[in-house]
């Protein structure tokens, strides 16, 4: 089912199927409404029970669009006995043998980001009914509906409804596991902070021969050049003042991170630099993740475009705040000349034109982490090392990427871990977004493992 975050109402219609979905397994469920995208939320509570686990994963996905994707369409899932862009081949799953469906690839559109996992917590239960199996901890979950494009009303319902989210651990089943295939588990993850800008020059397009007029992608050029050097280190002033580095153990626990780069290296076709998991856990980033300016390929024209467009996202590390990280953007912007208008509605003078950085939109939240030698977090890796057969996991400080842990964490108070699911390059957020079912078994056996295991 669609539920791509910018599409409001196939957004609800999915909340809605799956708080049915929820019913249908023994759970108290319903749509909460937060301003935004609506959350799901669902509870089983269990007699005796002296603990109470709250899960988070989001439903919503990232756009669908179908340039790359090696099927007919993204949301109809294709099963592959390999990967796609090797030429494996779409296969009827009802050809496939039970025993054999564990060696398969889900692709469509969320498979692995994140709906995999609420599957696997949703089926965990399912099962444990059938086998007359009762978890051994309340369970709670939430589904957020707007976690790709930067959870805006999470905060806000997470205040709004503490008790309903109170809980003793929270654990949440987002992002990719380590390449090894090896559980893995995170003590956190970067914030994030979302920007688009756009500079805008002459009232509209003009001919490139006829006119001399501004143009705007140059003087956007010229502003990002000087916001990050060539491969991509931050140049702002200030930029990482607050950020804190690893400490002796956060150090010891990346030195026995497994890690390949020449592997990685090979498969992307560029370098990487030597301290990689420093720069991907302790660093922020400043990414420029779409450009936009004039026509390009067949709809090419020689005209002076009216305006430009950059859209940036900033990755926060430990220490560093959204309000503060975006203070200092805004600063260095107004030190390279230029004026800086805020909100999309804001009028432009026509004497700013081509002199003034709009903020068109601006969100994010802030980064979050809980250490993992609480004695809680350390029950939380024992029981997902039982669930893997006894496999030792892999242990992160924090991801390089972005979950609203802070909403649990800053608001709440609680610990907070991520637990992934899906599969290393499982392509989120891309074409050919995959899940491998054997990590969909897996993580049911996760799910069942820790129902059971914290009490």
């Amino acid at each position: 089912m669609e539920s791509v975050s910018q599409e409001r109402e196939r957004v609800r219609a999915c909340g809605e199927w799956l708080a049915r979905a929820m019913q249908a397994r023994g759970l108290e469920a319903r749509v909460i409404e937060t301003g935004g995208n609506p959350a799901v939320f669902g509870e089983r509570c269990v007699p005796g029970a002296r603990r109470t686990l709250l899960l988070y994963c989001h439903y919503d996905t990232k756009p669908v669009p179908p340039e790359g994707w090696l099927q007919p369409s993204p949301l109809e899932p294709v099963f592959r006995l390999g990967l796609a862009e090797e030429g494996a081949p779409a296969v009827d799953p009802a050809a496939i043998a039970d025993g054999d469906l564990r060696e398969h690839r889900l692709y469509a559109r969320g498979a692995s980001d994140d709906k995999g996992p609420i599957w696997a917590h949703l089926w965990a239960l399912e099962l444990m009914d059938a086998a007359g199996i009762a978890p051994a901890v309340n369970v709670k979950l939430i589904f957020d509906g707007e976690e790709e494009i930067g959870s805006p009303f999470f905060g806000p319902f997470t205040e709004a409804h503490r008790d309903l989210l109170a809980a003793d651990l929270v654990l949440v089943t987002d992002g990719p596991k380590h390449g090894s295939g090896r559980p893995t588990v995170s003590g956190g993850a970067r914030g994030v902070l979302g920007l688009e800008l756009t500079l805008e020059a002459a009232r509209r397009d003009v001919h490139s021969g006829n006119f001399v007029v501004p143009n705007p992608a140059w003087a956007l050029n010229g502003l990002l050049a000087s916001m990050a050097a060539p491969d991509g280190a931050p140049l702002i002033e200030g930029f990482e003042e607050d950020v804190a580095r690893p400490s002796a153990a956060e150090r010891e626990m990346m030195a026995r991170i497994p890690v390949d780069l020449p592997a990685l290296e090979k498969e992307l076709g560029v370098r990487v630099p030597a301290d990689y998991l420093e720069r991907l856990m302790f660093h922020p980033t400043l990414n420029i993740r779409g450009l936009a300016s004039g026509f390009t390929g067949k709809q090419t024209n020689t005209i002076i475009p009216h305006r430009a467009t950059v859209s940036i996202d900033v990755r926060m590390v430990k220490n560093q705040r959204l309000e503060k990280v975006y203070r200092r953007i805004v600063d260095h912007i107004r030190a390279q000349g230029f004026e800086v208008i805020e909100g999309a509605d804001a009028p432009l003078p026509d004497a700013l034109r081509g002199r003034a950085i709009r903020v068109v939109e601006k969100r994010g939240y802030d980064p979050a982490k809980t250490a993992l030698d609480l004695p809680i977090c350390r029950e939380v890796i024992a029981a997902v090392e039982r669930a893997h057969g006894g496999e030792r996991a892999v242990l992160l400080p924090t991801l390089g990427g972005s979950v609203p842990l802070w909403a649990f964490t800053d608001i709440l108070g609680l610990p907070t871990l991520v637990l992934p699911y899906a599969n290393a390059n499982n392509r989120q957020h891309s074409p050919n977004e995959h899940l491998r079912l054997d990590h969909l078994f897996q993580g049911i056996r996760t799910t069942a493992g820790l129902l059971t295991d914290l009490a």
